[in-house]
């Protein structure tokens, strides 16, 4: 890691910061154990490749490195990845410098278990999790948790072979690329959860756009997508909430008498051989990801787009009174939403009268706006009339942002399952029984 580059990177950040109306917002700081950390995060945009290394950095003030798509180290840019920790995917040592640098608290590690951007926001298939892209659907990756397994693993065997069998752990030192024992950090090994959630999100032509296609002739239409959503959010503004969770001990994923066994054998184990236990290892490993999965997912800070996107998709008619959903909205809010205990966007934490009255903040007509310019919904000003086979319709994943951007805000609450039985409940609530509720809720 270049500390040179950080730096710079730092600085373009920060002149960013200016230049755009983003507001970051960090969450849970507090949960960042002590020990080789993993930083597992939902990956949506490109902008959390250049973020989180330099956010998490400037909080646990150490080097943060990350893995990267092979294709991406060319040229200057590539080597600029390099400068500041990035490694690619297709690095013969990748595995062992990871666990080189956890075991002696050298760097941390950001690892996207999703392995890829995931433009549509689409991450459970049937009640499991299930990554969406553009050659089919594939589950997340086990990455992580089979690195800090095995960080952990190393850890405690030569930390209690050093008495026991000091001539293994000699021969593992250089194995390991270290000089001495005394080295490896008597911290344990850990994976933190990290959620961002940006809000409002929208895809609109923009300045980059135009200077990117005056400087590259024939501009992919991905980069297009990418520049289209993710320069609207910096320069129109946009709430980037990051979100870190309770830390995954993984010294607990080991106690199984058949992997304490292979811990305290003195027989050889190299880095590159099968673990012993191979097959425990491959069950904690798989427990592990759902679980940091359920972690990433459940902490998607709530805004409103999430809200009335639900609604949209659950009610049970295409057809529905302007008035009807502005109610339906409020009572979602304003009424239980703080038992169901999910994360809120901190303009859903105020009062929602105004949803019922003005709509001064102009929260539901955006979203109309958005929902109407794509076709989704017809709005006459009295009525919204739902057009479901554009909003179910198998849109090309790579566009998902600009084509179909009610869907991606559903999508993305949708492993809240609490959220999505209360939304539906009330989708088929009668409405004077809707009405009743917002008396009561005010008398």
């Amino acid at each position: 890691m270049n500390p040179i580059a950080y730096r710079t990177t730092g600085l373009a950040i920060k002149a960013l910061e200016n230049l755009s109306k983003a507001k970051v917002n960090l969450h849970g700081t507090e949960n960042i154990p002590e020990g080789g950390k993993i930083f597992v995060i939902n990956h949506f945009t490109r902008l959390e490749t250049f973020l989180m290394p330099y956010y998490l950095h400037k909080l646990i003030k150490q080097p943060v490195w990350s893995m990267a798509a092979s294709e991406l180290f060319v040229g200057a840019f590539g080597r600029y990845l390099e400068s500041v920790g990035a490694v690619s995917t297709d690095h013969p040592d990748r595995d062992r410098l990871i666990v080189k640098t956890l075991l002696v608290g050298e760097a941390a590690w950001i690892i996207f278990p999703e392995g890829h951007m995931v433009k549509d926001k689409k991450i459970v298939e049937k009640g499991r999790y299930m990554i969406s892209y553009a050659g089919g659907k594939r589950p997340p990756h086990t990455g992580a948790a089979v690195l800090a397994l095995r960080t952990e693993f190393y850890r405690q065997r030569m930390l209690q072979l050093a008495h026991s069998a000091p001539q293994e752990v000699e021969r593992l030192l250089p194995l390991l690329n270290l000089n001495a024992v005394e080295e490896i950090s008597r911290n344990g090994t850990f994976i933190v959860p990290v959620n961002i959630t940006y809000y409002p999100l929208r895809a609109r032509m923009n300045i980059l756009n135009h200077l990117a296609a005056r400087l590259v002739d024939r501009l992919p239409e991905r980069v297009m997508e990418e520049l289209m959503t993710e320069g609207a959010m910096l320069i129109s503004g946009v709430d980037i909430d990051i979100r870190f969770g309770a830390p995954i001990d993984i010294g607990p994923y080991l106690h199984k008498k058949t992997i304490q066994r292979d811990l305290q054998s003195t027989r050889p184990i190299d880095f590159d051989d099968p673990l012993p236990c191979l097959k425990c290892m491959r069950k904690a490993s798989l427990k592990i990801m759902r679980r940091y999965m359920d972690a990433i997912y459940r902490m998607t800070t709530v805004n409103h787009d999430h809200i009335f996107a639900s609604l949209i998709l659950h009610h049970p008619k295409d057809t529905i009174k302007l008035e009807n959903f502005r109610r339906r909205a409020f009572l979602t809010i304003q009424q239980g939403i703080e038992k169901l205990s999910i994360y809120l966007h901190e303009s859903m934490k105020e009062n929602q009268s105004h949803l019922l009255i003005d709509d001064r903040f102009q929260k539901l007509a955006d979203f109309l706006s958005v929902a109407e310019e794509k076709g989704i919904i017809d709005n006459d000003g009295a009525t919204l009339k739902r057009h479901r086979s554009i909003l179910r319709h198998a849109f090309d994943y790579h566009r998902a942002r600009i084509d179909n951007p009610v869907a991606v805000f559903a999508n993305e609450v949708e492993p809240l399952t609490d959220l999505h039985k209360r939304i539906s409940k009330l989708c088929w609530m009668p409405g004077f029984m809707v009405i009743r509720r917002i008396a009561k809720y005010f008398l």
